[in-house]
């Protein structure tokens, strides 16, 4: 009887263990889900802390563009009231440009530092207007007295910062390009199959012509 009574009790054990893994296969197919005893926590984000820009522009809404490495990176325009911001930039070596129609191109702003986690001002950029600009005007011709076009004219600034000046002769050889006044340059005017030449320019007064007159360029 005891021997009866163990083998009954242990075939009701099977009976309830093959019944609950018959109940747990049904549940999964139905969707029921049992808890894991396994918690996992949420994951969050991972943000690198970057660095900040800002400035102000005269005139306003003008055009801001960043530089690394001397390639373009990131640009952004002024408010009305001339203040600009960059965000989200990496560590490094930054300069930068302002552009706005009717003034000079204003470069002078290099070696600019963004450090991890901080915002740095880089001041007050105020543009030069074209109409206080000095013009040079002149002609280029060759050693035979006839007159050279589309030469290159470039104009650098030999004291202060300013972005360069690019221009051309005209049909007639002639040419008429305006300078950041004040400031004294370096003309450069170069063709094909002839050799450059470079002359120096003083610093001119605001809204005044100076003119280098004729400019004679020897065959190479």
């Amino acid at each position: 009887m005891i021997f009866i009574k163990v083998k009954y009790i242990n075939n009701q054990l099977i009976t309830n263990m093959i019944l609950l893994i018959v109940f747990c296969i049904f549940s999964g197919m139905l969707g029921c889900e049992s808890e894991s005893p396994i918690q996992t926590e949420p994951v969050e984000s991972v943000t690198v802390d970057l660095g900040e820009l800002t400035g102000t522009v005269q005139p306003t809404e003008s055009l801001v563009v960043l530089q690394r490495n001397g390639v373009d990176f990131r640009s952004t325009i002024a408010d009305d009231e001339g203040k600009w911001k960059m965000s989200e930039l990496p560590k490094g070596n930054y300069s930068l440009y302002v552009v706005a129609s009717g003034y000079f191109t204003d470069i002078s702003r290099s070696n600019i530092t963004v450090e991890v986690g901080e915002s740095f001002d880089v001041g007050t950029i105020a543009l030069r207007p074209h109409t206080e600009a000095a013009t040079i005007i002149g002609k280029v011709i060759n050693t035979d007295g006839e007159p050279i076009p589309n030469s290159e004219i470039n104009i650098i600034c030999v004291t202060g910062i300013c972005a360069p000046v690019k221009g051309s002769s005209d049909s007639d050889g002639n040419f008429s390009i305006q300078l950041w006044s004040g400031l004294a340059g370096k003309v450069n005017i170069k063709t094909q199959d002839y050799r450059p030449t470079s002359i120096r320019v003083k610093e001119l007064p605001p809204r005044q012509i100076f003119d280098l007159e004729t400019v004679i360029l020897e065959r190479k």
